[in-house]
C-alpha cells in the first residue's frame, strides 16, 4: 500500500471532495443498516476519471498525441475518453465491438462529435484483442485496455478507497461497487488498506464472468466478489421487479443511476440486507461509479419525475 506522501495531491483532493448521500433502501431501513452513496458520478466520467488520470500522465510523458482504446457501442470508458480528448486537445482512435452496419448509439454519436476515428471489430476478434491486448499502435499513440483496466487505472481507482478511509477511518463495514473488468475493485481495495472490506457486485453472468479475476475464487484478503445479481445479464432487459426497483430508488432518493452497473449494485445491496447479510447498526458505503450516459439508449426507462436532462451525458 502506498504511503500518503506518495499520493498525487491534486487527485487526492478531488477524491476527498466527493460527497456522500444517505440512501433509503427498504430492506436496509428494516435491517438497521446505514447506507451512504459516494457520489463519484459527479466527476466527469465517474470512476473513469480516476482510472484515466495516471494513464494520461503516462501518455503525455511518452509524447503521445493520440489515445487508442476499445469498448462497446455504449461504453462508459470510451465516452470518458471522448471527454478527455475534447478537454485536452488529444486525438482519439477507438475499436468498437460490432459492425459498421449496426444502429448508431448516443455514445458513438458523442465520439464522432469530437472527431474520434472509429474502427469496428467483429465479436471473436474483439475478444482476442481484449485477452491479448495486442493492438497495433503508432509511436504517437498511447493504448489503454478496455475499461482502463491496467496498473495505472488501478492506481487511480485506489484514490476512492483512500478517500473513504480518510473520511470514515474504520467506521465502515463494507464499501460496495459494481464490477466489470475488476480494476476499480482492485484499486479501491488497495486504497482502503484493510480499514473496510471492498465488496464487488459482478454485472456479468456466470461465476467468473469476464473480469480480471478469472480463477473463480470469490474472496481474497480485503475484497469479496459476489455474483447472481446481474439479472438476465450484462446490458440485458430488466425483469419487472428490477425495473420497479429502479423507479422506486430514483423516486425515493432523487438520484439518477444507470441500469447496467449501479442499478445492479444497489439491487444487490437491498437483497443482501433483506437476507441479513449485515448486522444491525452496520454502515455501508456504496459507490456510484457514474455511467448515466449509457441509459440514454436503454429501451426500458423508469417512470420517475427526475429531470434526466441533468445527467452528465454531454461531451
Amino acid at each position: 500500500m502506498q504511503d500518503r506522501s506518495d499520493l498525487s495531491p491534486g487527485l487526492l483532493q478531488q477524491a476527498l471532495g466527493v460527497g456522500y448521500q444517505p440512501l433509503y433502501l427498504p430492506n436496509c431501513a428494516a435491517a438497521g443498516v446505514a447506507l451512504l452513496l459516494r457520489r463519484d458520478d459527479t466527476l466527469p466520467g465517474g470512476n473513469k476519471f480516476y482510472k484515466l488520470y495516471f494513464n494520461l500522465e503516462a501518455a503525455r510523458a511518452a509524447g503521445c498525441d493520440t489515445l487508442v482504446s476499445l469498448g462497446g457501442a455504449h461504453s462508459n470508458h470510451l465516452h470518458a475518453l471522448a471527454l478527455v480528448a475534447k478537454q485536452q486537445g488529444l486525438k482519439l482512435r477507438v475499436l468498437v465491438r460490432g459492425y459498421a452496419s449496426m444502429a448508431e448509439t448516443p455514445t458513438l454519436n458523442d465520439l464522432q462529435a469530437v472527431g474520434a476515428s472509429i474502427e469496428y471489430v467483429g465479436h471473436s476478434a474483439y475478444r482476442e484483442l481484449c485477452q491479448t491486448r495486442q493492438v497495433s499502435t503508432q509511436p504517437n499513440e498511447y493504448f489503454l485496455p478496455e475499461g482502463g483496466a491496467n496498473a495505472l487505472g488501478e492506481r487511480g481507482a485506489s484514490y476512492m478507497g483512500w478517500a473513504v478511509r480518510e473520511r470514515f477511518a474504520s467506521g465502515v463495514d463494507d464499501v460496495v461497487m459494481a464490477v466489470g473488468t475488476g480494476s476499480t475493485l482492485a484499486g479501491v481495495t488497495q486504497g482502503l488498506g484493510g480499514c473496510a472490506q471492498a465488496l464487488g457486485v459482478s454485472v456479468l453472468k456466470g461465476a467468473a464472468g469476464d473480469s480480471l479475476y478469472r480463477n473463480g475464487r470469490g474472496q481474497q484478503p480485503g475484497w469479496k466478489m459476489l455474483w447472481g445479481f446481474c439479472g438476465k445479464g450484462y446490458g440485458r432487459p430488466l425483469s419487472a421487479a428490477m425495473l420497479a426497483f429502479w423507479q422506486e430508488f430514483e423516486y425515493n432518493n432523487n438520484v439518477l443511476i444507470d441500469p447496467v452497473y449501479t442499478l445492479k449494485m444497489l439491487w444487490a445491496v437491498n437483497q443482501l440486507a433483506g437476507l441479513g447479510y449485515w448486522r444491525r447498526g452496520a454502515k455501508v458505503v456504496a459507490i456510484h461509479t457514474g455511467g448515466v450516459q449509457g441509459r440514454r439508449a436503454f429501451r426500458q426507462q423508469p417512470n420517475t419525475t427526475i429531470n434526466t436532462t441533468t445527467a452528465r451525458c454531454a461531451v
